[in-house]
């Protein structure tokens, strides 16, 4: 009885902890904590109210040179993916994104995959899109190999200039 006790009270204490037990990451980016986390986070302006809801943050990035591009990135705990299948999701609305002159590029939000033999594989199904538009959904899926070396995310601009705005980024466990 005791240790049914026991089990109960940790369900009761950590249950919220384990109601998302699929997601991985949930809060990339929804305080200025978090987005510090990410590498060269310094491009990226945290806007409190800045998402597609009133109390949605978001965050900004903007590229003036496409030669140069901006982008973020995040090293993901591979206790937490490998072998697993995730994606990568996000709200994102744009202004001004240039046209794209090479067939990669464009606005990023790609899961970087480096494999037991060093290639890099980076998965950014996105549309191509450009121009300004307003919020919508979009969506990386990947499987990651038992024996990846590292998981990285990638936010921002790639070859274009303009200003893209991400909230509601979650990576989360598909199986």
């Amino acid at each position: 009885m005791r240790i049914l006790s026991m089990v109960m009270f940790g369900a009761m204490l950590f249950g919220g902890f384990f109601a998302g037990a699929d997601d991985i990451y949930d809060d990339l980016l929804d305080r200025p904590g978090a987005v510090a986390k990410w590498q060269n986070s310094e491009i990226m302006t945290f806007l409190p109210n800045g998402g597609p809801e009133f109390d949605d943050s978001a965050v900004k990035i903007t590229s003036v040179d496409a030669t140069k591009g901006a982008m973020a990135q995040f090293s993901v705990g591979l206790r937490w993916v490998r072998g697993k299948t995730v994606t990568l999701s996000a709200k994102v609305k744009g202004e001004n994104i240039s046209a794209l002159e090479k067939a990669t590029g464009g606005i990023k939000l790609t899961i970087r995959i480096t494999g037991a033999d060093d290639k890099v594989t980076e998965l950014n199904p996105q549309p191509k899109l450009g121009g300004t538009f307003n919020w919508r959904k979009c969506i990386t899926l990947a499987t990651i190999p038992n024996d990846a070396k590292s998981v990285t995310l990638v936010i921002g601009l790639e070859g274009v200039t303009g200003t893209v705005y991400f909230s509601d980024l979650e990576l989360d466990n598909v199986d």
